[in-house]
């Protein structure tokens, strides 16, 4: 029975819907060596590029209880320890119409949990982790913790594809972050 309630709750559901587009946004990642500097700087140029429209967003559209903390000031400060030139992009970040935010929080806080087998695998390899306040940082941990009641509650077909389109508009705007940074750096 508690199989057949979790296969129902919208976490589960978000996770199944979206699994293709997550999968290709982490193989993407997956190609970078973060425990080489010039790698580590390319994913969180990325980060930045892709949580810079989504947080403008968020801070006009979202109530409190699905928009996530924020990340863009400890990107800048870890791009800025790192010594290079950087930009903060100037992309746009929609959701599609009908599309339930709740999707797009579940997908930035549930990123922290990669970020934090990022900082595991980076600290066990020896590479530096003076700029990790994006990777360590907590308040998207507490704002998982608080969405996870929400997300484990049954979700009805309606509210699991509302939900999904924002997820992978999440997933979408990372994509197109990551490759337009593989496209910067090749040219």
């Amino acid at each position: 029975m508690d199989d057949i309630r979790a296969e129902r709750n919208l976490r589960a559901s978000l996770k199944r819907a979206c699994a293709e587009e997550h999968d290709r946004l982490d193989r993407m990642v997956s190609r970078l060596d973060l425990c080489s500097t010039t790698h580590y700087r390319q994913f969180l140029t990325m980060q930045l590029s892709a949580r810079a429209p989504i947080e403008r967003w968020a801070l006009r559209h979202c109530p409190d209880t699905t928009r996530p903390p924020p990340m863009v000031p400890l990107l800048l400060e870890d791009l800025a320890e790192l010594g290079e030139p950087f930009s903060v992009p100037r992309r746009n970040f929609h959701m599609p119409d009908g599309a339930d935010p709740l999707g797009m929080a579940w997908a930035l806080a549930g990123s922290q949990m990669g970020n934090r087998a990022i900082l595991t695998r980076m600290r066990k390899a020896g590479a530096s982790t003076a700029a990790t306040r994006f990777l360590s940082d907590d308040a998207m941990t507490g704002f998982w913790n608080r969405l996870r009641p929400t997300i484990e509650q049954a979700a009805d077909p309606a509210q699991v594809n509302a939900a999904s389109m924002a997820a992978r508009a999440v997933f979408a705007c990372f994509a197109e972050a990551a490759q337009a940074e593989q496209d910067r750096l090749a040219a």
